[in-house]
């Protein structure tokens, strides 16, 4: 029964995200008693996006499936990316390209800094804990690495994590996920002295969930990765709440994937 529930949530987790914003509409309109259409614009998009990558996946699928013969998720990540990339950036574009989306090259020396201090120091860390991790796992249940054996899929894997993932996804969570509610959802809470944006939270809280069982792991499994996740999710939010920019949050993202494919590739080595 667990293991049916846990197939179940894991194949659906975007949609149940997306019924969690809904719901969350459907509070804050009764609340506040104003109807709180960004909710909707942001639920409209995530799903126009999700279904165009299903679209143009399956199309390249049967244009060329020997490509996609294997489990190498790079194979399937560069068309899902930049397909994501495209999209979100037509989507701010009809918005307005309104500063909060952060298509901007600002306050690199804050950006910098913050890479450095938190996010370069985290993604070796987390990345020495995968290795460990993984290395135990590969008799389990999590996503076979086998594939990071073949050395095309290996060097693919190891150009595309170092490239790729922050780009489609750092403009959809951070740009312009986060960028819209910062627009229409003002407040924060206090971490100290530091305030931590509402729409920090919200969008940071969307990408953890729909981050879920990416590897294919158990729920004892997710639960052991979770605070890692958490971490890292915060540390880009964060990084972007500062710095008003992409850049570092996308930096960030590609060097805390790559690392841990390259602790991927040590695990798998006999």
């Amino acid at each position: 029964m667990q293991k049916s529930f846990v197939d179940l949530l894991r194949s659906n987790i975007e949609y149940l995200v997306l019924i969690g914003l809904a719901f969350t509409s459907l509070i804050s309109t009764v609340v506040t008693g104003a109807f709180a259409a960004f909710y909707f614009v942001i639920i409209t998009v995530y799903l126009a996006i999700h279904i165009a990558v299903k679209i143009v996946l399956r199309m390249l699928r049967k244009r060329f499936p020997s490509f996609f013969k294997t489990k190498a998720f790079w194979r399937v990540g560069f068309p899902t990316q930049i397909t994501t990339f495209i999209l979100t950036l037509i989507a701010i574009g009809l918005l307005g390209f309104k500063k909060e989306f952060g298509l901007t090259l600002q306050n690199t020396n804050e950006g910098l800094w913050l890479f450095l201090s938190l996010g370069l120091p985290f993604a070796i860390l987390y990345s020495v804990g995968a290795f460990f991790f993984l290395r135990k796992s590969q008799n389990g249940n999590m996503l076979s690495l086998d594939f990071l054996k073949n050395p095309t899929d290996r060097k693919g894997t190891v150009v595309y994590t170092f490239t790729m993932p922050g780009v489609g996804e750092e403009i959809l969570y951070r740009g312009f996920i986060q960028g819209y509610f910062s627009a229409n959802i003002t407040g924060s809470i206090l971490l100290g002295s530091f305030p931590l944006m509402y729409s920090t939270i919200i969008a940071s809280t969307i990408f953890i969930l729909v981050h879920f069982y990416t590897m294919g792991e158990t729920v004892a499994e997710t639960l052991t990765q979770l605070p890692g996740r958490i971490v890292i999710t915060l540390i880009l939010g964060i990084t972007f709440q500062l710095t008003g920019s992409l850049i570092f949050p996308i930096i960030t993202h590609n060097v805390f994937d790559g690392f841990l494919v390259l602790s991927g590739i040590q695990a798998t080595k006999n």
